[in-house]
């Protein structure tokens, strides 16, 4: 008897990678823009056409079966070469698009990036970027695992396999809601700061790191403040900040808005040098960028050196 062809689609195999990674059906619709029924009906639709369950659910987590162990890796092949093949083509056919998975942590990634993609749209207008936001930390194992062509992020991990070139500064300051009674203050020493409630990203953010390493040389920690919060985004934490749950450390270039509109006010700590970070673009020096990839870097590079 002969055996019916697969029949399976690209969006289900890119659906079904999501899950595996995040190992969670709502963290996947959310990733991808979809519904979680949607995201289900895909996974069920890849298991019907392979009569095989890809997936062990439970209330706490969904785990890959051996067979859908197997699967991801093929998946994850067959995605990688689709994307290769449509970029290569992308430079012979004017109806083929190239498509560029790029990766950010929140501040390039929420109050950099948008308007440097949307001019380099306007060259490109057949192109397609995918844009993946998470902590610096996250967006470091997007690089490593292939799942982003390259990142930028807030901060540089040592790790012998990844090649980091500077890209921008960005500092870090010290915001407070504007009725509060530090902001009448020329400058505020450290310790006053220290009473205060805070608000904080999570471990594995670029501000997060940078923050610790200016207060290490002054003998002092972010587990020795009154840290009442701690949120995954700078936009959370604006909010949070606003809504008088406490201080927070937050890149200038996030705050511009609020500070000039008036609800919010930098306070000058004394005491600490004004805390800058380096923005980095991380790259696996052992892969070869898409020709988008290669496009879109250069654009980058062009953009860095008219400012």
């Amino acid at each position: 008897m002969e055996r019916k062809p697969l029949q399976i689609e690209f969006r289900h195999l890119e659906t079904f990678c999501r899950v595996a990674d995040l190992k969670s059906f709502s963290k996947a619709a959310d990733d991808l823009f979809l519904t979680q029924p949607t995201v289900s009906g895909h996974i069920l639709s890849l298991e019907e056409s392979l009569s095989l369950r890809l997936f062990d659910r439970t209330s706490r987590e969904v785990r890959l079966t051996k067979a859908g162990e197997v699967f991801q890796g093929y998946a994850s092949k067959i995605l990688s070469f689709r994307k290769d093949l449509l970029n290569a083509l992308s430079e012979f056919s004017q109806g083929i698009r190239g498509e560029l998975s790029l990766g950010a942590s929140t501040i390039p990634g929420e109050y950099l990036l948008p308007k440097l993609m949307g001019d380099f749209k306007k060259e490109h207008p057949r192109f397609i970027i995918s844009l993946k936001i998470a902590d610096t930390k996250e967006i470091t194992q997007y690089v490593l695992q292939d799942h982003v062509e390259f990142g930028i992020i807030g901060a540089k991990l040592n790790h012998p396999s990844l090649l980091y070139e500077k890209y921008k500064e960005d500092e870090i300051i010290v915001v407070a809601p504007s009725d509060h009674p530090l902001t009448r203050k020329k400058r505020v020493n450290l310790q006053e700061l220290l009473k205060e409630p805070w608000i904080i990203r999570e471990e594995g953010s670029g501000t997060q790191i940078a923050v610790e390493k200016a207060l290490r040389k002054k003998g002092k920690s972010l587990k020795q403040f009154n840290v009442v919060m701690e949120m995954g985004s700078t936009s959370s934490v604006k909010e949070g900040v606003k809504a008088k749950l406490g201080l927070a450390f937050i890149s200038k270039r996030a705050t511009e808005e609020e500070v000039s509109q008036g609800f919010l006010s930098q306070i000058d700590v004394e005491g600490i040098e004004p805390i800058s970070r380096q923005i980095y673009i991380v790259s696996h020096p052992g892969r070869t960028l898409s020709p988008i990839g290669m496009e879109f870097l250069r654009f980058l590079k062009r953009k860095k050196e008219k400012n």
